[in-house]
């Protein structure tokens, strides 16, 4: 059977901001896996497919062998179109795909759509129009085609709901990841006799994971997923549910809650129901909560981060320079790829820091800085882009291995530099007025 998989934005560009400013909000982890990967997966296709913003469509054809703002060639015998960021939950219909062979569910920006051969013939140049300006404004009409009841996918209405159901999306990737790959290491290849293994049954492990002595891996709240290359560093308590992404060190400390990081981390100090989509640096003390971490993100030392108010109330978050109330009693900070900050930074309950913010002093930061801003303690200057490139292009180069271990380029391709260069021009207004905002002197009276 020639089974397509395609995925496009629909509209969500910015509903994930200031992560998804160099990725579509497909390529975000919110498990073991990202949203794309989870139904890869699951569908197993023959011929995948991906429509995204022109400013990230040569990026993503530079890291994927997908077909990009186009359809494949030939005709297929099943379509599964996915806009937005749905991701799928335990529902026993996913074991054989006992779905209707035509439907369309959606809600807001997300939509999964199936269609059988005679609908797509149908149907593919409204379909093909609609994906070309990434699957956004209304779903064109399906009069053949069925609303699924009781659709068995979560559609996220921001960031903060990718990090609250990490507890429940890795429990589900668990029972994939395990019919995918087995039963795993056994736990008593990699531990040593210091190490204590709570509800060991849950625990999955990878090749070559190393687990040194005086660690506590504690499965008994959710499953624990440990990649191939995971190493976990003396005094390290890790509670599940949580997932560790390939060649991760873990390095000491409290990791708990629900955690999902991706590979190539070194991290360590306290971390509670966050993401880190990979290549993050979080070695020293300090706290991390109910956040979301980008790439090649640098914390320094005692860097620690607010997640709930002091009157316990609903946590506001800037989103692309609006307020939004995410209805959370919880929710920590969202830092975009390429972020750095100084020893001893606060981060404030609901912050957000854009792609490629330098901070370079200690103390409470600004709840939301844009991307491309440099500085601290109430002085503030652009990040000039050259500077910018030269240290993504020495971090990259410092994980060389790591990057090469994890089947990823050990430099910036043309196609991620290109993207950053449209961001720095797109987000000059909105820099411009911050730095205006923090460097006037009455602000600073």
């Amino acid at each position: 059977m020639k089974r397509w998989l395609i995925f496009a934005e629909g509209g969500t560009a910015g509903l994930f901001d200031p992560l998804d400013a160099l990725r579509p909000p497909y390529l975000l982890r919110n498990g073991a896996w990202t949203v794309a990967d989870r139904w890869i997966r699951l569908l197993e296709p023959t011929d995948i497919a991906a429509y995204t913003r022109l400013s990230l469509a040569e990026a993503l054809a530079d890291h994927t062998a997908w077909t990009v703002n186009q359809t494949p060639d030939g005709r297929p015998d099943d379509v599964w179109i996915v806009t937005g960021a749905p991701s799928p939950r335990p529902d026993l219909r996913w074991d054989g795909l006992h779905f209707p062979v035509a439907f369309t569910s959606s809600r807001g920006p997300h939509c999964v759509m199936r269609l059988d051969q005679p609908a797509w013939d149908r149907r593919k140049f409204d379909l093909t129009a609609w994906l070309t300006i990434a699957g956004t404004g209304p779903i064109p009409k399906a009069p053949e085609s069925t609303l699924l009841d009781e659709p068995p996918f979560a559609t996220p209405d921001g960031l903060w709901d990718l990090v609250n159901s990490l507890a429940l999306q890795i429990g589900f990737d668990a029972e994939i990841w395990t019919k995918m790959n087995g039963r795993g290491e056994g736990p008593d290849q990699s531990r040593q006799d210091s190490t204590v293994l709570i509800s060991p049954e849950k625990l999955w492990i990878g090749r070559d994971v190393q687990i040194g002595p005086h660690t506590v891996i504690d499965a008994s709240s959710g499953p624990v997923i440990l990649d191939a290359g995971v190493v976990i560093e003396p005094f390290t308590r890790l509670e599940g549910p949580a997932f560790v992404g390939a060649h991760t060190r873990l390095v000491g400390g409290k990791i708990s809650g629900g955690c999902a990081f991706g590979p190539g981390c070194r991290l360590g100090g306290e971390i509670e129901a966050s993401i880190i989509q990979g290549f993050a640096n979080k070695v020293h003390e300090g706290y991390f909560g109910h956040g979301f971490m980008g790439e090649w993100v640098n914390l320094g030392a005692m860097t620690t981060n607010s997640d709930l108010k002091n009157n316990y109330g609903s946590v506001r978050v800037t989103r692309l320079g609006q307020t939004v109330d995410t209805g959370c009693l919880k929710a920590g900070s969202y830092l975009a790829d390429h972020t750095k900050t100084a020893i001893g930074t606060l981060l404030p309950t609901g912050s957000t820091t854009g792609v490629g913010v330098n901070l370079l002093s200690g103390g409470l930061a600004p709840k939301s800085i844009p991307p491309f801003v440099w500085g601290g303690s109430g002085r503030f200057t652009e990040h000039r882009l050259d500077r910018m490139l030269d240290t993504a292009r020495a971090a990259m180069a410092r994980r060389s291995v790591m990057l090469k271990m994890a089947n990823r380029a050990d430099q910036l391709s043309g196609g991620e530099e290109k993207a950053l260069r449209a961001l720095f021009s797109a987000s000059a207004e909105p820099r411009a007025a911050f730095l205006q905002e923090q460097n006037s002197p009455s602000d600073r009276d």
